[in-house]
């Protein structure tokens, strides 16, 4: 049994989740690959059960892919997955070279795929007689199955799909892969002048829709021992438990540093040093005796917490301390309190902020039904946003000219926006600030224009005038009336240039045709370009639109601008 605090993974923790989760064995022995596919999908098929057992109604559907399958049938896991799993909500994909070599494996698993896998897709295979029976229909026997699949070429596969509830089940059919794309080393066609940027743009969606939905490792992280630190779920007593620092409830530290509760302080463990309980102290603690620079950046938690609650507040409160200091972290980040390594707001997902304050996810979707928090996104990595009830239930109050307004922020704005606005707010430091041939000599964020209206950012020239205006926009219910209502906004301010950043590339698409038709009839923007064309490959040149780049690539643009300096 797993001692208390050790590093722990179960399947069922996401099964309702929109995650995907790779687990990759391609670097263990065969043996090892065997018996930890074994234990993976046990644990999967426990989890279903559980939950079946456990919640009514519908569920999320749990797709399982099980690539090389063939090297995993050891057991009788695979063939009840094959038989069972759609009655529990689980749709189950196996990849292999061939049916066949399920059969010296698992004899059982072999029939069930042949009996019980509703689609196949297949491309040439010499000989398998049970694939070939499986396929074969009135018009075309086995015989005449197996000699199609034999002579299939590469690039062309038979599929076969299931039918509706009675309905005839449709007759196996041909289909044939695309054309490789250009630069492929089979094909001779060049890559087109702007097909660069594309290949860019596409590869740039793809890692971070891989940043975001993947990653969970199975490598335990650097935590504070188990006897060293108290654990969260222990519920401290409101009287005794500090709230002003996260490090007495952190599960993250460097592995050469440890907090000493009797004197909050970090501590050296190789020499017993004794320093500051803050970021520079957790820092020069690392130091100490170890290399900065080696450490996972994960490992240096936030320090500084600062819950303005009473013991007798805390101890009335319906959350529990936890949960407060985990809401109080989260203002704290949004509000951009927090410098890296500790936290970065434009980095860092707010998983981070859960293993720094030691709160367990069942704790974090309770704060978020009870409406205290907001989950705004996964991508390009988790954030949360404290709601207003959620600011009243950790005392912190919202002032004018000092948390929001004018060159400070909106009311009621989402971690997410101020994500994009701190991006901007970069971008047009670096690109135009520093760069000698531009006349923006200052940058707001949050510009105020008249009481009722306000800039995300503007850049302005050194007698105020309007040089760059950005508007970040978040795409929500009411885009038709919205989106010309900012683009109407931009225009106003006449500035040289009118930037808007999107969430994603579909996000730009979908403000782009909000353009072309809102709802009072007159189109702000004429031109269209096609779902494929990256936003930042838009050619618009109107007041209210210049350029329109999808938050994630002008990070990484500012990213690279900052190394390069």
């Amino acid at each position: 049994m797993p001692e208390e605090g050790d590093p722990q993974f179960d399947l069922a923790d996401y099964l309702n989740e929109d995650v995907v989760i790779v687990i990759d064995t391609g670097r263990l022995r065969s043996e090892a690959q065997r018996t930890l596919a074994v234990v993976l999908l046990s644990n999967l098929w426990t989890a279903l059960k559980r939950r079946a057992a456990r919640e009514e109604g519908d569920q999320p559907l749990v797709n399982l892919y099980l690539e090389e399958a063939a090297s995993i049938a050891v057991s009788d896991v695979l063939s009840e997955l094959l038989a069972q799993a759609r009655g529990f909500g689980c749709s189950v994909t196996l990849a292999m070279q061939y049916p066949a070599q399920l059969r010296s494996r698992d004899e059982g698993a072999y029939e069930e795929v042949l009996n019980n896998v509703g689609s196949i897709i297949t491309g040439p295979v010499p000989s398998d007689r049970g694939l070939a029976e499986r396929l074969a229909t009135d018009e075309m026997d086995a015989d005449r199955v197996a000699t199609r699949l034999r002579a299939l070429q590469r690039g062309e596969w038979v599929v076969s799909l299931p039918a509706g509830f009675g309905e005839t089940p449709p007759r196996p059919f041909l289909v044939g892969s695309p054309s490789p794309p250009p630069t492929d080393p089979t094909e001779s066609r060049p890559l087109a002048p702007d097909g660069h940027a594309t290949f860019e743009a596409a590869r740039d969606r793809l890692r971070d829709r891989v940043l975001a939905e993947c990653g969970l490792q199975l490598a335990s992280p650097s935590t504070v021992d188990a006897e060293d630190q108290e654990e969260a779920s222990d519920a401290p007593d409101p009287e005794t438990v500090r709230v002003d620092s996260a490090l007495p409830h952190t599960t993250r530290l460097p592995p050469t540093v440890e907090y000493d509760a009797e004197i909050h302080a970090c501590r050296c463990r190789e020499c017993d040093a004794r320093y500051d309980p803050s970021l520079d102290g957790v820092r020069r603690a690392t130091n100490c005796c170890g290399d900065l620079d080696a450490v996972d950046p994960a490992d240096i938690p936030i320090c500084d917490l600062n819950l303005k609650l009473t013991p007798a507040e805390c101890r009335d409160s319906e959350f529990s301390t936890t949960q407060l200091l985990f809401l109080q972290a989260v203002y704290n980040a949004q509000q951009l309190r927090y410098e890296p390594p500790a936290y970065d707001l434009l980095h860092d997902s707010m998983i981070r902020l859960q293993e720094y304050v030691g709160i367990e996810s069942a704790a974090v979707d309770d704060l978020c039904e009870a409406g205290v928090l907001t989950r705004d996104t996964d991508h390009p990595h988790r954030l949360y946003t404290v709601t207003p009830d959620g600011r009243k239930a950790i005392g912190e109050h919202y002032r004018e000219g000092v948390d929001y307004g004018h060159g400070q922020g909106d009311l009621e704005e989402t971690s997410q926006h101020v994500f994009a606005v701190e991006v901007a707010r970069r971008y047009l430091e670096a690109d135009y600030v520093e760069d000698p041939d531009s006349d923006v000599a200052e940058v707001i964020p949050y510009y105020d224009l008249d009481g009722n209206r306000r800039l995300d950012v503007a850049g302005v020239d050194a007698d105020g005038e309007f040089e760059v205006v950005v508007e970040v926009e978040r795409v929500n219910h009411d885009l038709r009336r919205a989106v010309p209502e900012d683009f109407d906004k931009l225009a106003s301010c006449d500035p040289a240039e009118a930037i808007w950043v999107v969430m994603s590339q579909s996000d730009g698409h979908e403000v782009l045709t909000a353009l072309n038709d809102p709802l009072d009839e007159d189109p702000r923007v004429e031109k269209t370009y096609a779902s494929t064309t990256p936003p930042q490959q838009f050619r618009i040149d109107t007041p209210g639109l210049t350029a329109m780049y999808p938050v994630t690539w002008l990070r990484d643009r500012v990213d690279d601008d900052e190394l390069a300096d």
